[in-house]
Parts: structure tokens; C-alpha cells; sequence
């Protein structure tokens, strides 16, 4: 059982009170009026308050000495986790030269009166390029060698006009424009003239296509999102705003270069095109990029102060809790008059620094800055953890990062302020909520990490330890030490697709990694889930030294399946168009939300490694849609990422295997 939390003195001000008046008749025995009223009761009362504050007080010492206990075995409160947001800045014209908006650039949400600016800071930097356009195509949906090519030189000339679909149009049909220079996460304006009514009878409301840019690796294509659409779906002249994610250079048609597509769905509610829609004249324009914000502020080249020559020096910045520090960025400075300036990292700890090694440790927490002690050794020597920064030397901090915490989750659309103008910038605004901000860790939570800390003693046995210690590195969201007990019984299942147990033999051990990302909702890019190689290095690294003698250890990726769920809802007869609409909106957030590796399941921590998913369960999330009446249909398929032909049905459950985790792709809810 645990240890029970002692009080050094459990008195409080009723039990101080009492004992008083117990006192009186021994002290002073000529006092008989102990009423309330009575002027000596009151001064009993006061002291009993100044004393019961001061018994507070004392008995916080037991917190204290537990707090110095947790920092000799190597513990320390986690700093707060800053929010990340897309940010994207409009620009008051189009470029016509590349415009780059430096990182660290700062974005606020507005000031009132009982709140301050919650202050966001660019990542990197954010170059705007002028588009050029270098082709376009007509594809058939019948593959790509049946193709029309469009002369762009005659565009705009009297009479002269293109189909942007084929003259009877098929979901798969589309057309392609081919982009000199990557244009990912930009904001591109295409201003078409359009022959008036030539795309009559689609609702510009629900238009039966979609914009997409190729991305190339697992993604192929992906979605672009519509801002304004003021041709009315190719009905009248006008310009649509797409916000496009990232793009790849890919060939196709002949032609090399970045490519942007508006593509027939099969997955129309409402009637498409007859005929082909005609443009008669076509430009393309940037108006805007888009870049991840971090809460938080970066101060630059702020100076510590002046060593003073000794062993464990102790500065404090001016801005605390400190962020992450960039090993290569975020470092100190040592300057002297006539001499080249030294660098120093940071380190989590002296253990391993020598006289000879420029380190210093940072609180994160309160800011504060500690140079390597040094240490009188029985024979009269004194060994040095660190070297120490020469007398009369300027210390200065190149750059840090403040801030953070859960006040940094602000909402979309709150980041609408600019702490600076910015040439040609006329407005920025963030159309994601910002996640991931999270507050320092506290001494509770702390208190339940010693028992890992004390059984793992920083060294790998059991499963638990290695899935614990690989928690520590940073960019791990989730990991699963699969051993061969695990494996070997697992092995005999069947999975459906490409779904294969690990093959784990003795003295192997095989650890399964889910990166983190910093925005895990709605459907996730496959290029997100991919386990860098640099983060496979960090797990790899530190396992390697932690781990048994004689053990070979694999990191890998989980093994992903990609699930496409289309379902069939109703609703109450007469509900309104809009009402339907809703609904599917609701129906596909529920989904995206709950088969996801870092939100999904019931507790909303992420889908389970090996975890079934049963087709029941969907039924029963789905009814829980509001406005719904009943789901009358539910299909599941094992597919392949951004592929919906490439698809295979499940049964009612679908079996993984350890390692495996549900990843949400390209779901499909129709509202009746």
C-alpha cells in the first residue's frame, strides 16, 4: 500500500481555539467570561489564525524534501508543450517577385480588457512564389493516354474557348494545369472567364468535383480546400481561392512540374455536369502562403551578464518557462575582447561533461541557467563538470523560445493580429484550431512517474520498459514493444489484405513507433504517419543504451490499416437540405475522430495497437449522430492511401495483428 502522507502537526484553528480555553483556568484563573464577546477570547483567536498559518507552513516541508528527493534519482517536472496552428497570411495584392515572410514572425489573437494577446512565432521562413502556368490538360476518366492538350498562348483571344471536361462528362474526368515552381501551402487565385450557364445544372452549392494537387509518395493526390468559388461552379466569370497543402513535382502528359487538378467525384449527391463547362480566358495568381505558428515568443541575443571565473555560475533569463531548445540554435555565447566567442550547449545533466566540454544546464521552468560545478577530490585535485566561462566573459543567450501551455489551444480563426506590419501582408488569420499546448507537468504527475523510474532504473528487461523509456524521446506519440511470446501467438491468426503478424525470434525485440503529429484530426496524410529516419535513430539510440546485453532491437513503424467506411444515414421525411448536410458533416468528423491512431477509440487517446474493429461499433457511433434517424447501411474496406478503387470489404470485425493500428482514409456518408 502507499505511504501515507504525514503532517508534521496536525493541528488546526478549532483544536488551537480549544486548547487555549483549556489553559485558561491553570494560567489565569480570575478569567471567567471565555464568551466570544470577551476581548482576551479575541486575541486567543488571532493567535490561534497566525499560528494555524504557521502550522500550514510547516507542514509543507514533507512536499519540499520529497520534491529534492525526486531530483537526486534524476527527476524533473516536464516544461510546458507549446500549441502549433497553420497560420496563413493574405497578401494585399499578388507578387510579382518572390515575397518571403522571415520566421518568428508574431501573430496574436486580439487584446481585451481582462485578457492579453495570446502571441503565436512563425516556425520558418515562408516564401510566396508568382505562379506560372505551363500547361493544361484535359484527362478522360479512361486513363491517361486519352488526353486533350490546350493551347494557353490563344486563351483570352475572341472565339477562342476550352472544355474543361470531356464533352460528356464522367466522375474522373478532370482537368490539370501544370505549375512551374512548388506551390504548397499557398493560397492560389485562378480568375476564369467562363461561358455563362455552359456548367447549368449542378448546385453551386454541392459542385460534383473536387481540386486536388499531386504530392507524390503515399499521398498522391490530396484534397485542396475551396475558399470562394465565384464562377459558380464554371457557370459565370469569376475566381476561385483554393488553399493548396504541399505539393511534389511529378510528370504526366509529357510535361514535368507541379500539378493542380479539378477532378469529377463519383460521389455525387446531386446532379452533375451534361456537358462540359467552357473557359474562355484563365490566370493564375498567388494570394497568400500558409505556415506552422508556434505559441510562444523567440527572443534573440539577449545578454546573461559577466562571468565571474567560478565553477557553477547561476543566471537567470528574463523570460521563463523556456521551450524546447534547437541544439544548434538555441545556445550560449562567451565573448572576450580580442578573442573568438565560445559555444555552449545545453545538457540535461554534468554527469558526462569534463573540464574540457562547453555545457551548461537550463531550468525550464524558471529560466534559470547553471555552468558544470566542480568537485575537491580526496587527493586535493579538483575535477571539473564542465568548463567554466572566463572572468569578465559576456554571456549571451543567440536565441530561446517562452511560452506555452493549454492557454495556447485557441480556437480557429483566433490568430487575426499582426504584432508588426509586414510589406504587402493585408491580413493573417489561422483556419485550424491550435493543439498540442500543454501546461508544465505537476508534482502529482511526477509522483506517479517514480515507480517507472525506480523499477527501469533507466535500463530496458520487460516490455513495460522498453514502451516507457521510448515514451521519453521527443516525437514519440505512442509506442508497442512486440516480443516473441507476443508475436508467436499472434502468428496464428488470420488478417485480411497485406496484414501480417512480426515474425519476432528469441532474443529479438522488435519496438513499434507512432511519430506524433501536431495536428491529428480530420484524415491524416500518409506522409505524417512515416517514421523518419531521424526518429528512428533517436529511439534506436536510446534503447541501444538501455538495453540488455545480448537483445537486438528493431524499430519500426506500426503497420497501418487504412480504412474506408461508407454508410448509408437517415433522416426524419421533409428535413431541409441543410439539415442533411449537417448531418454528413457530423457523421464524417465522428469518423475521421474515432479510427485515428492519436484520437480514436472510445477514450479518445488513440486506437489501440491490435485492436479490432468491429462493424457493430460503427453502427452504434454513428446512430449517436444528432438529427440522425437510423443508419440503415454500413460497408467497411481495407484500402489503399488516397485510392478508393483499390479497395477490399471487411466482414463484421477486422482482425490486426500487435503492431497494427486503424488510420481513417477516404470516408463516404450519404444522408437520405
Amino acid at each position: 500500500m502507499p505511504l501515507p502522507t504525514v503532517n508534521l502537526d496536525d493541528r488546526r484553528f478549532d483544536d488551537l481555539i480549544a486548547q487555549a480555553r483549556q489553559l485558561i483556568p491553570q494560567y489565569c484563573p480570575e478569567w471567567t467570561d471565555h464568551n466570544t464577546s470577551d476581548p482576551g477570547i479575541a486575541l486567543l483567536e488571532i493567535f490561534a489564525w497566525m499560528t494555524d498559518l504557521m502550522l500550514f507552513r510547516v507542514n509543507q516541508v514533507p512536499e519540499k524534501m520529497f520534491i529534492k528527493f525526486l531530483d537526486m534519482i534524476g527527476m524533473q517536472l516536464d516544461p510546458p508543450r507549446a500549441a502549433v496552428a497553420p497560420v496563413t497570411f493574405y497578401l494585399a495584392a499578388a507578387p510579382t517577385e518572390p515575397l518571403t515572410i522571415s520566421a518568428a514572425t508574431e501573430v496574436a489573437t486580439v487584446r481585451t480588457e481582462v485578457t492579453e494577446a495570446i502571441v503565436f512565432s512563425t516556425e520558418t521562413d515562408l516564401t510566396i512564389y508568382p505562379p506560372n502556368l505551363k500547361a493544361a490538360f484535359t484527362g478522360n476518366a479512361l486513363g491517361e493516354n486519352t488526353f486533350t492538350i490546350h493551347d494557353l498562348e490563344r486563351l483570352g483571344v475572341l472565339g477562342h474557348k476550352i472544355a474543361v471536361f470531356s464533352a460528356e462528362p464522367v466522375p474522373g474526368d478532370a482537368f490539370y494545369l501544370c505549375l512551374e515552381h512548388n506551390h504548397g501551402a499557398h493560397v492560389l487565385s485562378l480568375l476564369m472567364a467562363c461561358e455563362v450557364a455552359g456548367g447549368a445544372g449542378v448546385d453551386p452549392k454541392e459542385p460534383p468535383f473536387v481540386w486536388e494537387v499531386w504530392q507524390g509518395s503515399l499521398n498522391r493526390w490530396s484534397t485542396c480546400t475551396v475558399e470562394y468559388d465565384g464562377t459558380l461552379a464554371f457557370n459565370i466569370t469569376g475566381e476561385v481561392i483554393l488553399r493548396l497543402p504541399s505539393m511534389a513535382e511529378e510528370e504526366f502528359f509529357g510535361e514535368r512540374g507541379y500539378w493542380l487538378r479539378c477532378r469529377i467525384t463519383s460521389e455525387q449527391n446531386y446532379a452533375g455536369y451534361k456537358v462540359s463547362p467552357d473557359i474562355e480566358s484563365l490566370r493564375v495568381e498567388s494570394r497568400g502562403g500558409t505556415v506552422s505558428g508556434r505559441h510562444g515568443v523567440v527572443v534573440k541575443q539577449e545578454v546573461l551578464g559577466r562571468s565571474d571565473g567560478n565553477p557553477g555560475q547561476k543566471f537567470k533569463l528574463l523570460n521563463s518557462p523556456v521551450l524546447f531548445l534547437d541544439s544548434d540554435e538555441d545556445v550560449i555565447l562567451s565573448e572576450v575582447p580580442g578573442a573568438a566567442p565560445h559555444i555552449w550547449h545545453s545538457v540535461a545533466d554534468f554527469a558526462d561533461s569534463s573540464a574540457n566540454d562547453y555545457h551548461f544546464q537550463l531550468d525550464h521552468q524558471s529560466g534559470e541557467v547553471t555552468f558544470g560545478p566542480a568537485l575537491l577530490q580526496p587527493d586535493g585535485t579538483v575535477y571539473r563538470f564542465g568548463a567554466v566561462p572566463e572572468p569578465g566573459a559576456t554571456l549571451k543567450v543567440r536565441r530561446y523560445l517562452y511560452g506555452g501551455g493549454v492557454i495556447g489551444n485557441v480556437p480557429a480563426r483566433a490568430l487575426s493580429v499582426l504584432k508588426a506590419s509586414i510589406p504587402y501582408v493585408a491580413r493573417v488569420i489561422n483556419h485550424a484550431p491550435a493543439l498540442g499546448g500543454r501546461n508544465s507537468q505537476t508534482l502529482d504527475d511526477a509522483v506517479t512517474r517514480v515507480p517507472h523510474v525506480l523499477r527501469t532504473r533507466t535500463r530496458a528487461v520487460t516490455a513495460d520498459d522498453y514502451e516507457y523509456l521510448a515514451a521519453q524521446v521527443d516525437g514519440v506519440a505512442r509506442s508497442r514493444c512486440i516480443t516473441p511470446n507476443v508475436s508467436s501467438s499472434a502468428g496464428q491468426a488470420s488478417f485480411p489484405g497485406q496484414i501480417r503478424a512480426l515474425d519476432v525470434q528469441p532474443g529479438q525485440v522488435s519496438m513499434v513507433v507512432l511519430p506524433r503529429i501536431e495536428v491529428p484530426v480530420g484524415r491524416i496524410a500518409p506522409d505524417q504517419l512515416v517514421l523518419s529516419a531521424e526518429l528512428r535513430a533517436s529511439v534506436q539510440s536510446h534503447l541501444d543504451e538501455r538495453r540488455m546485453v545480448g537483445t537486438t532491437l528493431e524499430v519500426r513503424p506500426p503497420q497501418y490499416a487504412w480504412v474506408s467506411v461508407s454508410a448509408l444515414m437517415r433522416v426524419p421525411v421533409g428535413s431541409s437540405r441543410e439539415l442533411k448536410a449537417g448531418v454528413q458533416r457530423a457523421a464524417l468528423a465522428t469518423l475521421y475522430r474515432y479510427l485515428n491512431p492519436h484520437t480514436g477509440s472510445a477514450s479518445g487517446q488513440g486506437w489501440p495497437f491490435g485492436r479490432p474493429l468491429y462493424l457493430s461499433e460503427l453502427y452504434s457511433l454513428l446512430r449517436s449522430v444528432p438529427d440522425s434517424d437510423f443508419v440503415e447501411d454500413i460497408q467497411v474496406f481495407l484500402s489503399d492511401p488516397g485510392h478508393a478503387d483499390s479497395r477490399e470489404s471487411v466482414g463484421p470485425q477486422l482482425l490486426l495483428p500487435p503492431q497494427g493500428l486503424i488510420v481513417s482514409d477516404l470516408h463516404t456518408v450519404r444522408v437520405e
